[in-house]
């Protein structure tokens, strides 16, 4: 007698049921896709037990008949494909027949159901993958799945299940991703205890947010839309100052169907840039309209994970939608204060659109006519030997007062006004954030350090609270890129070549980015196994410390791949060198405070530092006059 023999159905409805359904979170999606497929507009899901006691989902969909309720048990059965072609235009959630014949094998299973139009609804048991004779019952028109004692007769699996707490956060988290994906739908999630959330239905993904995660985050969302040849992109994206510490709260969506795809995640998180802190994650929710013939949903058993025929191409898409939006708004707003919070937040500057000079010529936005005046008087400054007394940060900042002057001489304008107004979300008595336009002649007046961390300042209206070391990190980083940029850094020899010895990975790389190193002022030749030798370091560094600056970003290198393009390696390198800026507990003069506000204001990013940390906090002075209880 031979070895080969054909497997039990039962025992291969259960090996089936361990790629489909993995915990009750499992069940709860299947069960939800079903009647979204069956164009529910009301789903309700309750939950016993986080789901190990029983899921339950009602809907009022088209619901079924009598023959269709038994036959959607067993295994490949559907209504959703009917011919191999169908596997290419697949605009349905589910189309396997898989999902039901895996639950219905471990566990036990009521379908309660009544078709539009049906005199009565039918009832159908399962248990462990044997179905009963459906009986007649009297039903609302739709369909009521409930599913209990999921893995009563596998327990090798149930005791691999979680704390009902946990089990019940993860079949949570199922509902409001579906209830984003379908903002048209009316979604309920209960427990045996209370109800948890419900959403609207009216097609708004805002108010489903709100449903979710409150109002006040859903107010600051910012809305993104970008279409492109077959591809539509829109929903919403968080401020960097919603960022979370997990990427949990990111939510992309192809074709109304909830996925994960690494690429344009990664494509969401390039967009924020350096707006976002290092461990800090956006959030949002990101909508993919695109013909179904582009996508592949069959890669995945739970159909987590898609296959997009141009993904690169939609990546660009989604990148420049996140961008466009991120660049378009104000980043942040001064809260309303309540006297047990915290007195400020950070506070966005209304910087300059680019626009036009004060000739009417077009600008680019580093485009600064001063920039040559600023640096030629930056290098005629006093050297440390010629001037003890001199700081560095005194230094800086005579520079600065220099580039102010000749700004004036030449009659560039100290700030235009900026393009477009963005209404600030409205606070909970529903007065406005807090954001306002900045005016043409705004001035921001050092009053002083606060703990010699914090430039105290205000404008005549607003009180601010400034990071130094932030501000200033801000204010060298664009400095660096732009003079890269702008060709304007000159390689400058070292009188003793300085020597680095360096891991060998970090070493290839260095060796494979030479001449990407040259045009940037630095240039290095190997000098022994692991060791190189740097000759030249950009002039813009003179007075760091390069020694411990080249140590560490030619050590970063490491991490960047072959294809890093130069201005990579120049974020990373400006980046690198903004560490050299005034330190917390610096003692600044008030004209170094001065020449700060000044330039910071110019800066085409001044929310965030290079790392993403907050560069400002603001109080108003009817925010004050609150905590103080002046006014009500």
């Amino acid at each position: 007698m031979g070895k080969i023999q054909v497997m039990p159905k039962v025992m291969a409805d259960q090996i089936a049921a361990g790629e489909v359904v993995a915990r009750p979170a499992s069940c709860v999606k299947e069960l939800i896709e079903n009647s979204l497929d069956a164009r529910a507009t009301r789903i309700e899901v309750a939950l016993v037990e986080g789901g190990i006691g029983s899921v339950t989902v009602i809907d009022d969909g088209e619901g079924m008949e009598p023959d269709d309720a038994v036959l959607a048990f067993q295994r490949h059965a559907t209504s959703k494909v009917h011919e191999p072609r169908d596997l290419a235009r697949i605009r349905t959630l589910g189309f396997r027949g898989e999902a039901l014949a895996a639950i219905a094998s471990v566990a036990r299973v009521r379908l309660i159901t009544r078709a539009r139009g049906a005199e009565s609804g039918i009832l159908v048991r399962v248990e462990g993958g044997e179905i009963h004779p459906p009986e007649p019952v009297g039903a609302a028109f739709g369909t009521t799945m409930e599913v209990r004692d999921l893995f009563f007769n596998t327990p090798a699996r149930l005791k691999y299940l979680r704390s009902a707490q946990t089990e019940q956060a993860r079949s949570v988290e199922v509902v409001q991703r579906e209830s984003l994906a379908h903002p048209e739908v009316a979604f309920v999630c209960r427990t045996e205890r209370q109800v948890l959330f419900q959403t609207p239905g009216r097609g708004d993904a805002r108010e489903v947010w709100a449903a979710l995660y409150g109002v006040g985050e859903a107010k600051m969302l910012l809305e993104a839309r970008a279409d492109h040849g077959d591809y539509v992109v829109r929903g919403f994206i968080g401020r960097p100052t919603q960022a979370r510490s997990s990427r949990q709260h990111g939510y992309l969506f192809v074709n109304g169907r909830p996925v994960r795809n690494v690429a344009v995640q990664q494509a969401i998180e390039r967009a924020y840039g350096e707006r976002l802190m290092v461990g800090r994650y956006p959030v949002y929710a990101l909508y993919l309209e695109m013909d179904p013939v582009l996508v592949d949903p069959n890669v995945h058993p739970q159909k987590w994970e898609v296959r997009l025929s141009e993904e690169r191409d939609v990546c660009e898409l989604v990148e420049s939608a996140v961008r466009a939006a991120l660049d378009g708004t104000m980043l942040t707003v001064a809260p309303r204060v309540r006297r047990e919070a915290p007195l400020g937040d950070v506070l966005p500057l209304h910087l300059p659109d680019p626009g036009e000079d004060g000739a009417g010529r077009a600008r680019r936005p580093h485009d600064d006519p001063a920039r040559d005046q600023v640096r030629k008087a930056s290098r005629a400054l006093p050297s440390d030997e010629r001037t003890p007394s001199l700081s560095p940060q005194e230094a800086w900042a005579t520079a600065l007062a220099v580039r102010e002057s000749a700004a004036g001489a030449i009659g560039l304008p100290h700030a235009e006004t900026a393009s477009g107004t963005n209404e600030a979300p409205a606070g909970p008595d529903g007065e406005e954030g807090g954001v306002r336009e900045r005016p043409a002649d705004w001035q921001l007046r050092p009053i002083g350090q606060a703990l010699r961390m914090y430039i105290v300042a205000e404008d005549g209206e607003d009180l601010y609270i400034i990071d130094q070391h932030a501000a200033h990190e801000r204010v060298l980083y664009e400095d660096l890129l732009d003079a890269w940029q702008e060709g304007q850094a000159q390689p400058m020899p070292l009188l003793a070549p300085l020597e680095l010895a360096l891991t060998p990975s970090a070493f290839e790389q260095v060796m494979a980015r030479r001449d990407d190193l040259l045009t940037l002022g630095i240039e290095i030749d190997p000098f022994g196994a692991h060791t190189v030798v740097v000759r030249t370091i950009p002039d813009l560094w003179q007075g760091l410390d390069y020694a411990s600056l080249l140590r560490d970003a030619l050590q970063d290198l490491a991490s960047l791949g072959q294809t890093t393009a130069v201005r990579d390696i120049m974020h990373r390198l400006a980046t690198r060198a903004c560490k050299s800026a005034i330190k917390a507990h610096d003692s600044l003069t008030m004209p170094e405070m001065e020449a700060l506000c000044r330039r910071l204001a110019r800066a085409r990013d001044p929310y965030h530092c290079p790392h993403g940390r907050p560069i400002f906090l603001r109080m108003s002075e009817r925010d004050l006059a609150k905590s103080f209880r002046r006014i009500v």
